[in-house]
């Protein structure tokens, strides 16, 4: 793959790696709310948003090169009940070297896995909302020198041009039913 088609997919990937950016800020900004050192409240907010970033730009990568459909939940389902409790994984691996000085699993790994497997769905549903929110703002700013952009934006005009028809075969159903 060539240079300039790898940093198209960097650009496309910005508003996924935005959504780990900010589950980061979240989860800092709650560590030193409940009076964690800032140092660890930084630490935490980092052990998070690192693999978030990276994974949001993995799904963006997806989405760019069409192995996932635009604004469609069960692929960023399917990605994120393996990515989000992977990332939670890292996460507390740093926070547990943070505390303790010492990189170590949690007690019962695969139960801390299932569970965050749980959570993932909420994770997917937040994922793909922002997702779509800051790529609708960011994708039409690129979309005149990258093709993933071009790609991504002409799949969003034809999702919303069939959900258009399809409400309007709707409404003229219930008008001839109606009549």
């Amino acid at each position: 793959m060539s240079t300039s088609k790898v940093r198209q997919l960097a650009e496309f990937s910005v508003p996924a790696a935005a959504v780990g950016v900010a589950a980061g800020l979240v989860a800092g900004g709650l560590a030193a709310f409940v009076g964690q050192p800032a140092g660890w409240a930084i630490i935490t907010g980092l052990g998070l948003a690192a693999p978030l970033v990276l994974l949001g730009a993995g799904y963006a990568v997806l989405l760019a090169l069409g192995k996932v459909p635009a604004g469609v939940f069960a692929p960023a389902a399917v990605y994120w009940v393996i990515g989000f409790p992977l990332a939670l994984l890292v996460h507390e691996v740093v926070t547990q070297w943070t505390v303790t000085g010492t990189p170590g699993l949690p007690a019962e790994p695969w139960k801390f896995l299932a569970f965050r497997a749980l959570l993932s769905m909420g994770f997917a549903i937040g994922f793909l909302w922002m997702h779509e929110q800051i790529g609708r703002h960011w994708w039409p700013r690129i979309v005149d020198h990258n093709i993933y952009a071009r790609r991504c934006v002409e799949q969003y005009i034809e999702l919303a041009s069939s959900m258009q028809a399809r409400k309007a075969a709707v409404v003229r159903g219930r008008k001839k039913r109606v009549a």
